[in-house]
């Protein structure tokens, strides 16, 4: 009797391992089939956007944009007046906040930065909400931010954003409806954007957010891993249905990345394990990625806002304007000065040492801005 029990215990234990194994299958899918379904070739649906607002685009050399006489309408500015995006920054250097508004956050509609200057250990320590707790301070935000901002950005200080490729992906998205877009991630069995490549939520979230926690406490009622705000936020937009977006593009190249350009090209094997996608560098649109410090962020912003590859035209190439000529140069000097012109090589000596002892420093007052007049 005791083998019939021991057999039959057996064999539904089998049974039962299968139907797990079974549910938990379908279960994965039906998280799937819930985060793709916003996934579209988003530079497709842009250029069926665009078509409708019955602009014309004409090709323009940097050339002609940066040394020509012409007043020109760009894309980029077009999209800047239509896709507005607020950047709410999360500040933990003054010197990467900083770095952040005189580049790439310029290019916001409007900037928001936050303190959320907090100590993260290794290991997350459940504990009770604090005023200095990232979460609170973030949900708190969010419940601020004004109505007329159809996009929000939320970023930490040390990733480098292209908003021109951000607004690029959001323009024909209807930011009425649903949207949590970034670097899908799983982790303690919670769907959540990884804070490090930024992520976007839009007004249609963020008003489901906000009614959700419209009460003056409602931040600080629960639990919460005080260090982590962005799987906090995660876990809370998933209880009200709002699931990370496929932002990969139609080659399957990431966008957000969240790590430096380093990680980014060769990553190690661990790097994107929680990845809900396989990680495939790197999209010709991509958005966000690690700068890791302000020194890099204004190297980033130089190769990718100031440095111009020039294939054609000769604009760029003509000698800068000067008012004079080069043999003028001296002349203008002395007067400036108030020395006659029709003096000895002697006494242009004695000048020499009485305005500079250093042959440098006297080359640079000789050529000083105010002895040359550059018309850029």
């Amino acid at each position: 009797m005791f083998r019939i029990v021991r057999k039959l215990s057996f064999i539904i234990g089998i049974f039962i391992g299968v139907f797990l194994a079974v549910l938990l299958k379908i279960n994965n899918r039906t998280v799937k089939k819930e985060i793709d379904h916003v996934r579209r070739p988003f530079q497709l649906q842009y250029n069926k956007w665009f078509k409708k607002t019955g602009l014309i685009r004409q090709p323009l050399l940097f050339d002609s944009l940066r040394y020509g006489n012409g007043t020109y309408f760009l894309e980029s500015n077009f999209l800047f007046n239509e896709v507005n995006v607020f950047c709410l920054i999360l500040v933990k250097t003054a010197e990467n906040a900083q770095a952040a508004e005189q580049t790439w956050a310029k290019h916001c509609n409007k900037i928001h930065l936050l303190n959320v200057i907090i100590e993260r250990k290794r290991v997350p320590i459940l504990k009770r909400h604090k005023e200095k707790s990232s979460w609170v301070l973030l949900c708190d935000t969010l419940k601020k931010v004004p109505e007329e901002h159809e996009w929000i950005l939320i970023v930490y200080d040390y990733t480098f954003v292209l908003l021109e490729n951000l607004r690029l992906f959001l323009a024909s998205l209807n930011p009425e409806h649903k949207y949590y877009l970034g670097h899908a991630v799983k982790f303690w069995s919670t769907i959540y954007n990884m804070g490090q490549a930024g992520y976007v939520l839009s007004r249609g979230s963020l008003n489901i957010f906000k009614q959700k926690f419209k009460s003056t406490d409602s931040c600080t009622k629960t639990l919460t891993y005080m260090n982590l705000e962005d799987y906090y936020l995660g876990k809370n937009l998933a209880a009200l249905n709002i699931l990370p977006a496929d932002t990969r593009d139609a080659n399957d190249l990431s966008t957000f990345h969240p790590y430096n350009l380093q990680h980014v090209f060769f990553p190690g094997q661990n790097f994107y394990k929680y990845s809900m996608y396989p990680h495939k560098c790197c999209s010709p649109y991509s958005v966000a990625f690690q700068s890791v410090d302000s020194s890099k962020m204004y190297t980033y912003y130089y190769l990718l806002y100031r440095l111009q590859l020039f294939h054609g035209g000769h604009l760029g190439n003509r000698p800068a304007y000067k008012s004079f000529a080069d043999e003028e140069i001296w002349k203008n000097f002395l007067r400036s000065h108030n020395i006659p012109l029709n003096i000895t090589e002697e006494q242009y000596y004695n000048i020499w040492r009485e305005i500079a002892n250093d042959p440098m420093l006297f080359s640079q007052q000789l050529k000083g801005e105010d002895c040359l007049d550059y018309v850029e």
